[in-house]
């Protein structure tokens, strides 16, 4: 190959990576739920109650959808599980037990901990759906039609003026 073909194809390369380039580069990106929902993230502590419990305050606004919790244990010997407790989320609190295995709650304990508290999907707003079809109706059956026989002419002593049945009178 000569120089000018190597040259070439060196600069269509070139043009053919930058053109990739700026597609990936328009293309890439995070997508997230729309509305992005709420979230808020705090460390907080307090003393457990005699069934390791204690009730958390947060400014979510709303009640959380999902409340996850990561137990800080300062100290050696210190661990313990901690968790949520189910059916405590209000707009304002929720609840944390503290245990130190399956069947022993931490007593009236200090606990650290962090915390993030998601709300829910803002639900869309409520649509009504019109029909574009009439509504369906029942209606009576049709009535019979009855006519009224038109009044005959009081009957002449005289003969009539043209043979009945509409004759020319000619020819019988």
């Amino acid at each position: 190959m000569r120089t000018r073909e190597k040259a070439a194809l060196a600069v269509a390369g070139l043009a053919v990576a930058a053109a990739g380039g700026t597609v990936f580069a328009g293309t890439s990106g995070a997508v997230g739920p729309s509305p992005a929902p709420s979230v808020q993230a705090a460390e907080a502590s307090c003393v457990t109650d005699g069934a390791g419990m204690c009730t958390v305050q947060h400014a979510l606004g709303a009640v959380p959808a999902v409340v996850v919790v990561s137990a800080n244990t300062p100290g050696q010997f210190n661990a313990y599980m901690l968790n949520t407790v189910q059916g405590s989320y209000t707009a304002t609190t929720f609840q944390v037990r503290a245990m130190f295995n399956q069947t022993t709650p931490k007593v009236g304990g200090a606990i650290w901990f962090s915390y993030a508290a998601y709300g829910g999907q803002v639900s869309p707003p409520t649509t009504t759906q019109t029909s574009l079809t009439p509504p369906l109706t029942t209606s009576a059956p049709p009535r019979p039609t009855t006519t009224t026989p038109a009044p005959t002419p009081p009957a002449s002593s005289e003969p009539p003026s043209t043979p009945p049945g509409g004759g020319s009178g000619l020819g019988n």
